[in-house]
């Protein structure tokens, strides 16, 4: 690559060509940043569009009567949730953290 780099420099043009080739290979990786940003966007889009549909066609249910939503129920299987995976994860992440702090 440096003999490439000297025979483009002798002829004159080594700056200017490496820097053009530098400011395009920018040019597309920042093109890419940017379509990748996108369907990003895209993708979160439609998902807070889903949940706001369903979101409305649970409070529309739930005002005219359709269901009768248990909150008692609701809570007791979050906390059964976030109990289930504090055991799982919640010692592990301590562990690590103490590690870390201890190190």
């Amino acid at each position: 690559m440096s003999w490439l780099l000297e025979a483009l420099e002798a002829l004159g043009a080594g700056q200017r060509l490496m820097m053009g080739a530098v400011l395009l290979a920018g040019a597309l990786y920042l093109f890419k940043v940017v379509k990748i940003g996108r369907l990003i966007g895209n993708v979160l889009s439609s998902g807070a569009a889903y949940a706001i549909v369903v979101l409305v066609g649970a409070g529309v249910a739930i005002a005219l009567g359709w269901i009768d939503p248990n909150v008692s129920a609701i809570t007791s299987q979050l906390s059964m949730a976030a109990d289930t995976v504090w055991s799982a994860v919640g010692e592990w992440v301590v562990d690590a953290t103490i590690g870390r702090l201890t190190e």
